[in-house]
């Protein structure tokens, strides 16, 4: 009987731990790291796709850094032939990125607020111009 009791104790115990280290469905909780949501950012220079490009993010919010310092960064990469900068493991939320590339030999940056609603990919576009 003893054994029985010892045996469920650490089965649910068992349990407990790893359904908590599962990730969760994501919740708009503000925006950030720890959900299991994707967004992939392609750099357009109106209607040119920049290969060379660097997506900043800074999370929970729709509006540009006051102080200019990012949460996170990811170069471009061809996938699937589509220059792609590439943020995972995301939660629900607002979220809010710049782009840096070159164009013709000269510097193009533009920006777009981004929400992530559930999970999945969102899928963000974002038009430069020559600073």
């Amino acid at each position: 009987m003893k054994n029985t009791i010892y045996i469920s104790a650490v089965f649910i115990l068992g349990m407990a731990v790893t359904q908590g280290c599962k990730p969760k469905p994501n919740n708009i909780t503000g925006g950030g790291k720890g959900g299991i949501a994707v967004i992939a950012a392609t750099c357009d220079y109106y209607g040119t796709l920049l290969d060379t490009c660097t997506v900043y993010i800074k999370y929970n919010t729709h509006d540009a850094p006051a102080n200019g310092v990012y949460d996170d960064s990811a170069a471009s990469v061809l996938v699937n032939n589509w220059p792609t900068a590439t943020f995972d493991s995301l939660t629900a939320g607002n979220y809010y990125l710049l782009a840096v590339g070159i164009h013709a030999g000269s510097l193009s940056r533009g920006a777009s607020p981004c929400t992530i609603a559930q999970t999945g990919t969102t899928k963000a576009l974002i038009v430069t111009g020559h600073n």
